[in-house]
């Protein structure tokens, strides 16, 4: 304790005694004549007091700098040891490495942090932030080889929910794998903690032979979650299916079956993204399966088609009470019903009168502010009418509020349906009007015909449908060998029960039009040789030579035992405009005028007699009525049959149809054609088919290289006299070219 005052002393007067040598330096100079100097008033200590005091001070700073950087150091390497080892999952919520950012990141396992979780139940209480750790990576490998980032492409989702609804979609997501028209994908949405290996397993799924691609949409916590995190849970992730893979249509489970969360989430966000969402009924899976054989194209356009059905009731007749109750138990699961057009006699039977006025359409309707589904229109006249007014009349019936969404199914009153009537009428016009790659081939095709007749149109000479052999492929010989019978194109109209095209029937309105004006123009006309029978209405005579002049056909079924339709003969009733006259017929009332566009035939034509068929029962589904398991033939595999029902090779219906056209022109359409041009077509008119005397030089075009194309030609030109595609697999790839996608990087989910 001493020494420490010591030194503490006398470092206070080596400080005090430097100041003073200081200050005796400034304020006493020398003075030579005293005999003083400076040097008498210096103090010179024992060794440099200034080096001494600024090393001491030095030495003590830096130790302090030292030891202050040495904890610097050591506090930093602590907390980047604790943060190896401890702080790589804050709150648990894996982070990413900036060097691996596509590496599949850890998913949280147990409860989300902060959540008291009972022992016997879990609470669907958690609203945190919502990550998808599973669904990336598979969307991202399927999205590039699937041309998922352009906006039209092949992909086709099953979405589901709960367990059920798998089991449910599972076996239709296998099937159209099958068939490779599409490359279909799977998302499993929900709060199940079940992997989605074991949930394929447990329903028997075998990858290889199921190659869809399978995607787990499930978020972290999604037990946990409550209904509004659900919710927004399916909006987010089909959010990003729809980003990567762009599906054309998607698929899910009845919503009454399914998860609220999901069925809404789903509703929600397909709308808002304008995707079709086609939702299987309960327990009618099984009934849609032809569905699965539908390509993107087709299932994207679920819900654009509209059908009308047309039915002229014949005076005195009750028959057509029978087709209302066929077409009324008629299944439409799934899909919407048609909307009915009733033209009634002006005399009409009570009993049809009664029934007509309760009949209620379309059925399970609960909403008292729908509009009815049937629209009846009444005649007043009852003086018989010519042929031009026959067909004028029925045309007027119908016309299409979209060419290309608006069909009409004209149905005889003496037929009676099948209950799976309008799945075969939605399949085949989602094939062969929608589809993605076979909508060109069937520009020829004009509708499809319901009734396989037996006859020809002059209701003679037997028809002899084609059979396998006549196809141009041999697939469907090798795959279905004892098949016999196969559908067909035949340029031949049937007025019993037909699908019409709604561009194809305005097109039709247009030619009668045209027809009628230039037939009642003309100073004199000769009336042309009837090719189809008078048991037939008026009108299909005009669609004959319609379709004859455009290369135009309608698909009639293959030959089978039981049918969509079939045509009672007991109630047959004449057309109106061929009947023949009563016996109390009023002299008051107009004769047919004796310029009719057609010669009549000299005696009324015999009641056809029309097999009847059993109709295919509700309980059989399409797909097992038809032949080939279903599938729809493409176009240019169906043999064609001429009017007369001759087939015509592939290669030449068009040839046949020009050298009508242009004869059609000189004998009806009153035109004169110039050497060296034909009329100029414009598609969706008929006005090249006449001359009105306005014609001007750009209604003609030049003829360049035109010349018959017989089969020999077509033989050189493929290779082969038919179009075969070997193979076993039942498969329609036909593919289009598609640019190949620009990849996009996207953000983590």
């Amino acid at each position: 304790m001493p020494e420490r005052g010591r030194s503490a002393n006398t470092g206070w007067l080596q400080e005090g005694m430097i100041r003073g040598h200081m200050l005796g330096k400034a304020m006493l100079p020398g003075d030579e004549e005293l005999g003083k100097k400076d040097d008498d008033h210096r103090f010179t200590p024992a060794r440099p007091s200034g080096w001494s005091i600024w090393n001491h001070t030095f030495r003590w700073r830096r130790r302090r700098i030292l030891l202050f950087i040495a904890g610097l150091l050591l506090v930093y390497m602590l907390s980047n040891s604790f943060g190896r080892s401890h702080g790589r999952h804050p709150l648990g919520i894996p982070d990413y490495d900036p060097a691996h950012v596509y590496d599949e990141p850890a998913e949280p396992i147990g409860p989300p942090p902060g959540l008291d979780v009972p022992k016997d139940t879990t609470p669907h209480t958690f609203d945190g932030q919502i990550r998808f750790y599973r669904l990336a990576r598979t969307l991202r490998r399927s999205a590039t080889h699937t041309n998922g980032y352009e906006k039209t492409n092949r992909n086709v989702l099953f979405a589901f929910s709960s367990l059920r609804s798998a089991s449910t979609l599972i076996p239709m997501v296998c099937e159209m794998s099958k068939w490779s028209r599409n490359h279909v994908h799977v998302a499993m949405f929900g709060r199940e903690d079940v992997p989605l290996d074991t949930i394929l397993e447990i329903n028997g799924v075998d990858k290889e032979k199921c190659p869809a691609m399978w995607h787990d949409a499930r978020p972290d916590y999604s037990e946990y979650s409550s209904d509004s995190r659900a919710h927004s849970t399916v909006i987010g992730a089909m959010g990003h299916v729809h980003s990567f893979i762009h599906p054309q249509a998607v698929i899910m489970d009845d919503p009454f079956l399914e998860d609220d969360f999901f069925a809404r989430g789903l509703q929600n966000k397909t709308e808002a993204l304008g995707m079709p969402l086609v939702k299987i009924p309960k327990d009618r899976s099984e009934d849609l399966t032809w569905m699965t054989r539908l390509d993107a194209g087709s299932l994207g356009s679920w819900y654009k088609p509209t059908v009308d059905i047309l039915i002229q009731v014949p005076p005195d007749s009750s028959s057509v009470l029978r087709l209302l109750q066929s077409i009324k138990e008629a299944d439409y699961s799934g899909m919407k019903p048609p909307r009915i057009v009733l033209e009634l006699p002006a005399e009409l039977d009570v009993s049809v009168k009664r029934h007509v006025e309760n009949f209620r359409w379309p059925l399970h309707n609960t909403n008292p502010m729908a509009a009815s589904g049937i629209s009846i229109r009444r005649r007043i006249q009852t003086h018989r009418a010519t042929q031009e007014d026959a067909a004028i009349r029925f045309l007027e019936l119908f016309y299409p509020t979209s060419t290309t969404d608006s069909h009409v199914l004209l149905l005889s009153a003496q037929a009676q349906l099948s209950p799976l009537y309008f799945h075969y009428i939605k399949y085949a016009l989602l094939e062969y009007k929608y589809s993605s790659f076979g909508q060109e081939d069937s520009s020829n095709m004009m509708g499809v015909s319901l009734e396989l007749p037996l006859v020809l149109l002059d209701e003679k000479t037997k028809l002899s449908p084609p059979s396998l052999a006549d196809m141009y492929t041999n697939r469907y010989k090798k795959l279905f060998p004892r098949t016999r019978s196969a559908p067909f194109l035949w340029q031949a109209p049937n007025s019993h029960a037909t699908l019409f095209f709604g561009d194809k029937w305005a097109e039709f309105h247009s030619f009668l039009g045209n027809r009628v004006v230039k037939h009642q123009d003309a100073p004199k006309t000769v009336s042309r040789i009837k090719l189809v029978s008078e048991s037939l209405p008026a009108w299909t005579e005009y669609m004959l030579e319609f379709m004859r002049a455009r290369s135009y056909s309608l698909l009639y079924p293959a030959a089978s035992s039981e049918a969509f339709v079939t045509i009672h003969n007991e109630l047959y009733h004449a057309p109106e405009e061929f009947a023949p006259l009563p016996e109390n017929h009023p002299t008051s009332d107009p004769l047919p005028k004796d310029d009719e566009p057609f010669l009549r035939a000299e005696a009324p034509a015999r009641p056809p007699a029309h097999p009847e068929p059993t109709v295919i029962p509700g309980s059989k589904p399409l797909h097992l009525a038809l032949p080939f398991d279903g599938d729809l033939p493409e176009v240019p595999h169906l043999p064609q049959l001429s009017y007369d029902g001759q087939i015509v090779h592939i290669t030449n219906v068009s040839k046949i149809a020009q050298e009508y056209a242009d004869k059609f022109r000189e004998e009806v359409g009153g035109c004169v054609i110039p050497v060296g041009k034909h009329r100029k077509v414009i598609p969706g008119e008929t006005r090249d088919l006449f001359c009105f005397g306005d014609e001007d030089e750009g209604d003609w075009e030049e003829d360049v290289g035109e010349g018959r194309v017989d089969k020999k030609a077509a033989v050189d030109a493929f290779g082969h006299e038919k179009l075969i595609v070997d193979g076993d697999e039942p498969t329609r790839t036909r593919v289009k070219t598609v640019p190949t996608p620009t990849i996009i990087e996207a953000d983590d989910f």
